[in-house]
């Protein structure tokens, strides 16, 4: 079975290429997809710049293994001439797209058309907005480990327990929080269905937290990040997915696997229904995906379609 996790960063959650390519050879996986992300004004205070260049030296370091996609953020006038550009030198697809605009904004709308004209595939990211206090010990600790990852200079990590003690101890720390609005990417899905509907020839692969909460009918009485418990009846990506040949997900982060993980009998109805539809991918982050997925006993040509044939048709590979 050939295999593809098509949801990988390099140089996020602490991982270079090598670590990458280490990472497929022991779970026999053949290629990855290697994805950007970039924000000119980041919309989440955890941004992480995950920049074309590196995407583009691993591609150059192990062109047998990785597949190199780039995102350039909407915002930027020169986005559409950057991705023709990098399109030359053999990026092969768009993404990962985090974009704080809705798909109906005249930004997303210029970079779809460029992305019909240069054929191809595009991976984004829903989430909704919202806001949120960060502790100042979460930031400070996320900040430190994120700037020995960027400069790769050796730094002395303060234990993340430490920073917890001291922001409730020390009277400058204590109760001290920076409180954020994040405006959300992508949003929403009558602007989506529309480009889906404008783009037939557009093969969009969607993946985030307000994609998958929409699994279940019951998605707007929830205000859970990852809601919990059963699915209470089809969720409007089961219309999207059934009625859009254009429109893929993968599974990849903790929204996917939650997705499936919340209700295991919706889990084999979903990916039954969804074969031809449904990527493998981990964002970066193993929590037993595969393990869970080859436990639910799924048709054979399931399997292949997920781990791969799927990805390998959206490639036209």
């Amino acid at each position: 079975m050939f295999t593809v996790d098509s949801h990988m960063h390099v140089n996020f959650m602490g991982m270079s290429i090598e670590d990458i390519i280490g990472y497929l050879d022991k779970n026999n996986i053949d290629l990855c997809w290697l994805l950007t992300w970039e924000e000119a004004n980041p919309g989440r205070w955890d941004y992480k710049h995950l920049p074309i260049e590196s995407v583009y030296n691993a591609y150059l370091k192990y062109p047998s293994r990785v597949i190199p996609f780039y995102a350039p953020d909407p915002h930027k006038k020169t986005a559409s001439l950057e991705l023709e550009d990098w399109c030359r030198k053999g990026i092969r697809g768009c993404g990962e797209l985090k974009a704080t605009l809705n798909w109906n904004s005249d930004e997303i709308k210029s970079l779809l058309k460029t992305i019909a004209k240069l054929k191809l595939p595009i991976v984004f990211h829903m989430e909704e907005s919202r806001s949120y206090d960060i502790p100042l010990s979460d930031a400070i600790c996320d900040k430190i480990i994120f700037y020995g990852l960027r400069t790769k200079r050796k730094i002395y990590i303060i234990p993340k327990n430490l920073l917890t003690l001291l922001d409730k101890n020390f009277t400058p720390l204590k109760n001290r929080a920076k409180s954020y609005f994040f405006p959300g990417y992508m949003l929403d899905f009558a602007s989506l269905e529309a480009s889906l509907r404008d783009h037939p020839d557009i093969n969009f692969v969607a993946h985030g937290l307000m994609f998958w909460k929409y699994i279940s009918n019951d998605a707007t009485d929830c205000h859970e990040v990852l809601p919990k418990g059963s699915i209470n009846g089809k969720g409007v990506i089961w219309r999207l997915l059934s009625e859009y040949q254009n429109l893929y997900a993968d599974l990849s982060g903790p929204s996917g696997l939650n997705a499936l993980t919340r209700d295991e009998e919706n889990a084999k109805k979903f990916l039954s229904r969804f074969e031809n539809k449904v990527l493998y991918g981990t964002d970066n982050l193993f929590k037993g995906q595969r393990e869970f997925l080859d436990s639910l006993g799924l048709a054979k040509s399931a399997y292949d379609k997920i781990y791969g044939g799927n990805a390998i048709r959206i490639m036209g590979m």
